[in-house]
């Protein structure tokens, strides 16, 4: 729904609403691929809306537990995985499909909202463990 929402540039009267009940779906089941399709939507959202402060802490600790769930998906080989539904490059891309938008995320609030408890974001996908190892998972794919 935020996808065509988006596309067709509207956005809900209760944004607000939507992004609390979005952020409940945030659980320790979540697969890579739900996780990218959250993040996106929470973008959407977020981009439209002017927090409050009960809102802006629920997001900002979902952002977190978001950041901490990707990283626990990463392996040794650079690929992230949380199902054998996907392959280790489509679960990659949805990692940092997730990873780059949560990133952008943070420096937001933090310029917007000047919320201290995240940490500045110093350099792109600097939430990736080994950036080379992940590099040359995705090159090695042809």
């Amino acid at each position: 729904m935020c996808f065509i929402l988006d596309n067709i540039n509207k956005i809900p009267q209760n944004a607000n609403l939507w992004l609390v009940y979005l952020l409940s779906y945030i659980n320790e089941d979540n697969t890579l691929e739900e996780i990218s399709k959250i993040v996106y939507c929470i973008d959407f959202l977020y981009s439209k809306l002017e927090l409050k402060t009960n809102e802006l802490t629920y997001l900002v600790g979902m952002t977190r537990k978001l950041l901490e769930k990707i990283r626990m998906f990463y392996k040794e080989d650079g690929s992230y995985r949380s199902s054998l539904r996907w392959s280790p490059l489509d679960e990659t891309r949805y990692a940092l499909f997730a990873i780059n938008l949560l990133e952008d995320l943070i420096q937001d609030i933090i310029f917007y909202y000047s919320v201290s408890e995240l940490n500045p974001i110093k350099k792109i996908f600097e939430s990736i463990e080994d950036i080379e190892k992940t590099f040359k998972l995705i090159k090695s794919v042809k």
